[in-house]
């Protein structure tokens, strides 16, 4: 494939978004968040069912006209890949929100790439992240095409609030020595089932060494990796941020229990830091002369519950046991209400829910020493998974469709399969978008209580 310009390729296309799955319980929200606030853009929606499609059309007040040329039709991404390659063919990005992405989020980023259509996923599953990697990060950079995952609450805030307050930290202080990153939630009780099949099947791979592999793939395949590997961490520094161990922690600043958060943002970041490393070798905060920070993701609670974060750890407790085998796979997968103490359901939230819920991420950044200043991001916003999930898709679909109208633009890369912090980090239009459609990112002296949702 010869590259062109995303500005010479954006030139021929009449759809600017389409959306792929926009028929399921998250896709749906995107599109009608697309045709809600952002009527000057063309949109299409992709699906298996001509039925469904047309239904989640007609809510938005589509007519058969407009359904006609916008609905496109794929039962099977497999043996009709000829008809994903044609709709995304004069498509400027394709939004994928049809998961498990394991199962099935090859054929469609295969489809884009061919198509040379920009792409965009809400995957949080780190192995498709390699598997993806190792399949057309090449092709996608001679093809001139751009390929970002977890575009969505897994991992947005953690990854753009950590390169954002990595950013303040070095206004005023040589290095980074640490990064934490802490999710708060309020009114959340339940969320959809597709989350957690997904959640069974991604650590039942890296329990069975699915995970190990495909990292044993990526380190052969990309040997720019290890030769960019940064130096050691210098001894003196502090070591922070102290993570929690067994036992719920404790944080000071807000005042919260905290636990392991066990979602893909930590692998996320990492992965973030090691790519924008191996394509930027001189890059100001990730160059290959600057030592990596060290990493702690958590989540948060009420500070006087300690009860709530001792009975989060042992569903975690089960969860990860019975993740490791395939019996025990099948049990989750047949009962995840059950085992997520009712959290998981195959109805999800209600609207009432959706509605009520909020979250704010707190995100700090650490100097060497103790005496040094340090960096504090609040990023806040409405329910994550699937009120905010799609304000963020959307935000960073539109700051790729911003570099499609301008000679020079803000993004790390042109093109390449990469995670949001390695393209987004250093985008400033990207931060104004997502502040603009409801999701803030606030530099803050300190975090008080009075800040937290919890």
């Amino acid at each position: 494939m010869t590259a062109t310009s995303r500005k010479e390729r954006y030139s021929t296309r009449t759809i600017d978004i389409i959306v792929h799955g926009a028929t399921g319980f998250t896709g749906k929200r995107v599109f009608t968040h697309l045709a809600k606030h952002h009527p000057e853009l063309n949109v299409a929606i992709c699906g298996r069912s001509q039925e469904k499609l047309t239904a989640v059309a007609n809510v938005v007040g589509w007519d058969e006209s407009k359904c006609k040329s916008s609905i496109y039709v794929v039962s099977d991404i497999v043996n009709e890949s000829d008809k994903l390659v044609a709709a995304f063919s004069n498509t400027k990005v394709v939004l994928a929100c049809a998961g498990p992405y394991r199962l099935c989020g090859i054929p469609i980023l295969r489809a884009a790439v061919e198509a040379r259509a920009d792409y965009l996923d809400l995957c949080g599953e780190p192995q498709f992240f390699d598997d993806a990697l190792l399949s057309f990060d090449r092709e996608a950079r001679e093809a001139g095409v751009l390929a970002c995952h977890a575009a969505a609450f897994d991992c947005v805030p953690a990854e753009l609030g950590a390169s954002l307050a990595e950013r303040e930290l070095l206004k005023n202080c040589t290095s980074c020595a640490g990064v934490e990153v802490i999710h708060t939630m309020q009114n959340i009780s339940r969320a959809n089932a597709t989350t957690w099949h997904a959640a069974v099947d991604g650590f039942h791979a890296a329990a069975s060494g699915e995970l190990a592999k495909s990292r044993q793939k990526v380190a052969e395949n990309y040997p720019e990796f290890k030769q960019t590997r940064p130096p050691s961490r210098p001894k003196e520094w502090e070591k922070v941020p102290v993570a929690p161990g067994l036992l719920p922690g404790y944080n000071l600043y807000p005042s919260l229990r905290t636990i392991k958060f066990v979602g893909a943002d930590a692998a996320a970041i990492r992965s973030s830091w090691r790519y924008l490393r191996s394509r930027k070798p001189d890059h100001p905060r990730k160059g290959t002369k600057i030592p990596e920070p060290r990493l702690s993701v958590l989540i948060g609670m009420d500070a006087k519950d300690t009860m709530s974060a001792l009975k989060i750890m042992g569903f975690g407790a089960t969860f990860s046991l019975l993740a490791r085998y395939k019996w025990g796979c099948d049990m989750l997968h047949a009962n995840p209400e059950g085992f997520s103490g009712g959290v998981f359901t195959a109805g999800g939230p209600t609207q009432e829910e959706l509605e009520k819920g909020r979250f704010c991420t707190y995100v700090t950044a650490f100097g060497p020493n103790s005496s040094d200043p340090r960096a504090r991001i609040k990023v806040s916003g409405p329910e994550p998974g699937y009120v905010a999930t799609p304000i963020l898709i959307i935000s960073l679909a539109l700051t790729i469709l911003d570099a499609g109208k301008a000679d020079v633009n803000d993004m790390s890369f042109e093109s390449g399969v990469t995670l949001p912090g390695a393209l987004f980090g250093d985008s400033e239009k990207v931060y104004e978008y997502m502040r603009n459609e409801g999701v803030n990112f606030d530099v803050v002296d300190e975090f008080d209580d009075s800040q937290s949702p919890v």
